[in-house]
């Protein structure tokens, strides 16, 4: 299979790898150096540099993937802040227009942002209503009156300590996204260091084996061979309550050339072929059914799905995402 993304390198690599060592074993056992300037490296590679090197990219791909589930874990701690601070915002204005609707505070009720809004648009209006309370409540003492509460014998000072751990909570979230983002810019740059090196490899063999050889015959492909792109599988799917796990029945794409099928995931709602991982793989003709617990081992946890079907030439096309949220 061809390099065609993140996702791929982790199964063309160890191809070049094997082919690499099977090489060395043909020339004599003489090992197969590369140019270092061809590559960009700082001495001439040997299929030791590329083990090395795959094993870092892993490590890099680990590392994505461990942060990606703490971004969307921690999202869902957000969310479900940003929905309770909403309940309680409603609660506030509801309560100030049923009893002091026609006084200069209930007349400077903030909006109630959406779920959905980002930092600023959501805390704003939480940190007014703040402010607003605070301003009520020594309003209703200089009447000889009691504190506004809500229902619950719900108070200011609760809404001021649930508004803080929200800028808290909102904090590790874009800590924790940036950490995210850094890791597949450094897998990123890994890759970078890879590809020269796989690049290089097929222009050094046809230099060393004759044409019809055995090793020339199986050198491993970079780039897809002219063809043409699948039809588009299908995929359905959704959380199982009884088996605790996402469950998933694909429907097959109806080219023929198709030889199989990836299960592909990623963390998060919104499905980013950059960073997706290979969760299951079928030859084709096998029931397309799957079950995995990937990207959804902690209640809160969303994580999105596509079927993807190859040839054998490398061409692959994939389904339409399915995106799964483990209830908390």
């Amino acid at each position: 299979m061809p390099i065609q993304g993140p996702t791929s390198y982790f199964t063309v690599v160890p191809l070049f790898i094997n082919h690499w060592n099977d090489a060395n074993t043909a020339n004599g056992g003489v090992p197969i150096s590369l140019s270092k300037a061809e590559t960009g490296l700082t001495t001439d590679p040997v299929v030791a540099d590329l083990e090395a090197l795959f094993s870092a990219l892993e490590q890099h791909r680990d590392n994505v993937e461990n942060l990606a589930q703490d971004v969307s874990i921690q999202s869902a701690v957000v969310t479900g802040m940003k929905e309770f601070m909403l309940a309680k915002m409603n609660d506030f204005n509801t309560k100030m227009r049923a009893d002091y609707a026609s006084s200069p505070y209930g007349k400077n009720l903030s909006d109630v942002p959406q779920v959905t809004s980002g930092r600023d648009a959501f805390l704003k209006p939480m940190r007014d209503t703040n402010r607003l309370w605070v301003k009520v409540n020594l309003w209703l003492v200089s009447l000889g009156l009691p504190e506004l509460k809500l229902m619950g014998d719900y108070q200011q000072g609760a809404f001021n300590t649930a508004l803080d751990s929200l800028r808290t909570e909102w904090n590790e979230w874009e800590s924790l996204d940036q950490d995210w983002s850094l890791g597949i810019q450094k897998r990123n740059d890994a890759q970078d260091v890879v590809y020269p090196i796989l690049k290089v490899y097929r222009l050094k063999i046809p230099s060393i084996f004759p044409e019809g050889s055995a090793i020339l015959d199986t050198l491993p492909l970079l780039t897809p061979v002219a063809g043409s792109t699948p039809q588009a599988p299908g995929l359905t799917g959704g959380w199982s309550v009884v088996n605790s796990r996402g469950e998933f029945t694909g429907t097959p794409s109806p080219t023929a050339a198709v030889t199989r099928n990836q299960l592909r995931a990623c963390v998060g709602p919104d499905y980013n072929e950059n960073i997706e991982n290979v969760v299951a793989t079928l030859d084709a003709g096998e029931p397309i059914v799957f079950t995995t617990t990937w990207g959804l081992t902690t209640p809160g946890a969303v994580a999105s799905f596509r079927l993807v079907a190859q040839t054998a030439d490398g061409h692959e096309r994939g389904s339409a995402p399915v995106i799964i949220a483990r209830p908390l």
